[in-house]
């Protein structure tokens, strides 16, 4: 008589649903959401196995090739003994077509498995047998699930147009969602052709953005030691400041890992001071280069970072600084190197 009931509630709500005996079977997809409190219910693919065995043939296929889209979730009402599953029913042109609420006073959400698999069942095809898969005597016996509980078949209003229908699981965040990271950094730096020497230290700064799309960028500067010229008379030395702004291509991060690569310009300042140096060769010379560099950080504890960074700069302008001994030979002191490697050991914070 229940399962009568069921059939008879269901085929009457969903009458636009008849169709000729010789109409191919409706195509139909299955959304079905287990709510908070609700794990231990019926899956959505048992739920979908049990209910083409009822049927006898496969009833379900991807949402694109359904014509019929049933949605529906389970979930336990505020009075602590009672299920409610709720049953939506749509068109291929997602317009609401009915909906179904099955309440079982049970203990156990399991009680209400043989009537969700009717209802649904009936929903696909109003003409399917009323016989549950174990036969007569199943449903007779009391031995399939829910042989006893007592099922109330609930009429819902038509979903209103523009609510938001059930999803099988919520959306990825977008990409967009992910966070700027910004961060500065104090280095000791080291270059080889920047400055007269085998190789000349220094200290730098560094300001990095990396936004959650497309390159990031950088700011920084160093100024360089000045290293001494003995061998040439009135000991002359070179000293170099400059800052850059680079833009990164390349910035990927992993876990508390990140690798960038930039490509930017340098501008500064050389000077070359000596008392006792001709006229000539005091002064202060403005150099533009360009800068290519590569960079790994490491978060350590929270925001702090290390970092390690190798580039290459290419002068724009190679000035030879020389001076003339008592002979009138001509005795050339430093040119810039025609490519110029840095190397720079960092430690920094970065947010978030």
């Amino acid at each position: 008589m229940r399962s009568a009931a069921l059939a008879l509630l269901a085929g009457a709500a969903l009458g636009t649903f008849d169709r000729h005996a010789d109409a191919a079977p409706r195509t139909s997809s299955l959304a079905w959401v287990r709510m908070p409190g609700a794990e231990a219910c019926v899956d959505a693919r048992t739920l979908a196995l049990a209910v083409e065995r009822r049927l006898g043939r496969v009833a379900f296929v991807p949402p694109t090739l359904a014509e019929v889209a049933i949605e529906g979730r389970i979930e336990r009402s505020q009075e602590a003994s009672v299920w409610r599953a709720t049953i939506r029913v749509f068109g291929a042109s997602g317009a609401a077509i009915g909906s179904r609420e099955l309440e079982a006073d049970q203990v156990d959400c399991r009680a209400i498995d043989e009537q969700l698999e009717l209802v649904i069942a009936l929903l696909i095809d109003p003409d399917a047998s009323l016989v549950p898969p174990g036969g007569p005597a199943a449903s007779a016996g009391g031995g399939a699930p829910g042989a006893g509980a007592p099922v109330r078949l609930v009429q819902l209003p038509p979903r209103v147009t523009g609510a938001p229908a059930l999803a099988v699981c919520p959306p990825a965040p977008a990409a967009s969602s992910a966070p700027w990271r910004v961060g500065g950094a104090v280095a000791a730096v080291g270059g080889l052709g920047l400055v007269p020497g085998p190789a000349s230290v220094g200290l730098g700064v560094r300001v990095h953005v990396a936004p959650p799309r497309g390159p990031g960028f950088a700011l920084g500067g160093a100024l360089w030691a000045s290293p001494v010229v003995s061998e040439v008379p009135g000991s002359p030395a070179f000293s170099l400041a400059h800052g850059t702004l680079s833009v990164c291509p390349l910035e990927t991060a992993r876990g508390g890992t990140a690798l960038s690569g930039c490509i930017g310009a340098m501008l500064g300042s050389l000077r070359v001071e000596g008392p006792a140096l001709p006229s000539r060769f005091r002064h202060e010379r403005l150099v533009v280069d360009l800068n290519l560099d590569t960079r790994v950080r490491q978060r350590f504890v929270g925001p702090l970072f290390g970092a390690v960074g190798l580039g290459i700069a290419v002068p724009t302008v190679r000035d030879v600084y020389f001076y003339t001994d008592a002979a009138g030979a001509r005795h050339n002191v430093f040119q810039a190197s025609p490519v110029a490697a840095i190397l720079d050991l960092g430690l920094g914070l970065e947010l978030p």
